[in-house]
């Protein structure tokens, strides 16, 4: 039985009493995949639904959007206005997409990409929405984590610059420790990111307390935020 409360859809059985169901849509989807979508409702329970954007904004948590059949322009439009609604996008792909093309997406709000268009996966992809979490290709997973890897470096390069520029010398791991700390990790999770032991971190923290004359750890993340 299907109790529709708040655009969710509850569950009830011996099995999973009380589990939380999304109420899938999918917009405009290929002929393939109207197939997997009669599957989905049939031999996963996962209740689902196919038609006009102004219909599942307002009935479901969640949209599949078939990219291949919609321009750019209107897909990265679809997508800003279901996240506007607090609605989750998975985007359907063939996986021979560009990577600017995919990071569009990703940009306007899209959750998760498949290139995989099978009942397994499409059934992974709701399972993941529920957590918020993401199905991404390993081309582009690797090309962001790359590059957040990056970002990072960048910034904390920028961070050693205002320390100089402060009159701070510190060494390259007080350096390290103290850009962690003003992103408010505590020393065991600042000893696990950067692969030494926690008396470790501790001693440099000792350091960086007595190089900038602050007593205790909120002051000191409050005048790292100051000199970025």
């Amino acid at each position: 039985m299907f109790i529709k409360l708040n655009y969710l859809t509850y569950e009830i059985s011996a099995e999973n009493e009380g589990t939380v169901m999304f109420y899938v849509g999918f917009y405009q989807p290929r002929d393939s995949v109207r197939e997997i979508v009669a599957q989905m409702e049939e031999q996963h329970d996962i209740p689902v639904m196919i038609g006009s954007i102004k219909v599942l904004v307002r009935c479901c948590s969640l949209v599949f959007l078939d990219l291949q059949k919609l321009t750019l322009k209107n897909s990265i439009t679809l997508t800003k206005e279901l996240a506007k609604e607090k609605v989750k996008v998975i985007g359907l792909i063939s996986g021979n997409e560009e990577l600017g093309y995919l990071l569009r997406h990703i940009e306007a709000g899209v959750l998760s990409l498949i290139e995989d268009l099978s009942l397994p996966d499409l059934v992974k992809g709701v399972y993941r929405a529920q957590n918020n979490q993401s199905i991404l290709p390993p081309s582009l997973l690797h090309f962001l984590v790359e590059n957040i890897h990056k970002m990072s470096q960048l910034k904390q390069e920028a961070f050693a610059h205002n320390l100089l520029k402060s009159g701070i010398n510190f060494t390259p791991k007080e350096i390290e420790i103290s850009y962690l700390l003003e992103k408010g990790l505590k020393n065991r999770e600042i000893a696990f990111l950067i692969e030494v032991k926690e008396s470790t971190v501790k001693v440099h923290v000792s350091h960086i307390y007595t190089k900038t004359g602050m007593k205790c750890r909120r002051d000191l993340v409050q005048y790292f935020k100051e000199i970025k």
